[in-house]
């Protein structure tokens, strides 16, 4: 008779251990977890959280179409990467990587990522990011982008673009401490006319007394040329 009444108890204790089990798994199967890297320019979290409560997604969640629900996410064009799946414990997992913006258009109050992706601006924080004036030609912005990277991986120009412009063919530049214009021409031998430009800036620093200039041209093979006002 003990030995069936310990059966007994046992059997409970074990149907209970499996039913609190389930429950956990259940509720975890109905958890989820954002992990969001944001760059600060955008509020992709909140965006994600809220769609994925809405009906189409939700059915996908349930369906485990994380496929399809991904598709539906990276129409968010502020969204770099986005992965979901289920982690060891069933609970849902998104990781969200946001795209990082390098220059600003104020003719569209738009930002554009190191892709050229042109991603809409929706809050109005003054960002210390170079800023492209004017209108962005189609096909265009991959100039300026390798000429915004070369200044950014440049030790000495790194933060100092302040806006880039195109005018006709040539890309024009305005750079922190320099109270003119650089016509910095096209897109090519970009090391070279840094440098020069470097050399400029230096001497202009050190020579105060020196004449104000009004523009320098770097269009022309190895040569700087400084006009005054």
């Amino acid at each position: 008779m003990t030995s069936l009444i310990k059966m007994f108890v046992l059997l409970i204790l074990l149907s209970s251990s499996a039913l609190i089990s389930l429950l956990t798994d259940h509720n975890n199967y109905l958890d989820i977890k954002i992990n969001y890297l944001s760059t600060g320019y955008f509020d992709n979290k909140k965006i994600v959280d809220d769609l994925i409560r809405n009906k189409e997604i939700s059915d996908l969640i349930n369906l485990n179409d994380f496929q399809k629900v991904e598709k539906e996410l990276e129409k968010i064009k502020s969204i770099k990467s986005i992965d979901v799946y289920r982690n060891n414990y069933l609970q849902l997992e998104i990781d969200i990587k946001d795209r990082e913006p390098i220059a600003f258009i104020r003719e569209l109050n738009s930002y554009m990522d190191s892709s050229g992706v042109i991603i809409k601006k929706h809050n109005s924080s003054i960002d210390n990011i170079p800023e492209i004036k004017g209108i962005l030609p189609d096909g265009e912005e991959f100039k300026f982008l390798k000429v915004i990277a070369a200044l950014e991986n440049d030790d000495f120009f790194e933060s100092k673009l302040k806006s880039i412009s195109l005018k006709g063919d040539d890309i024009y530049l305005n750079i922190k401490g320099f109270d003119f214009d650089i016509r910095f021409g096209n897109e090519f031998q970009l090391k070279n006319k840094l440098n020069m430009l470097k050399g400029f800036y230096l001497y202009q620093f050190n020579n105060s007394s020196n004449k104000k200039y009004k523009q320098v041209d770097l269009v022309y093979s190895n040569r700087l040329i400084a006009i005054k006002n």
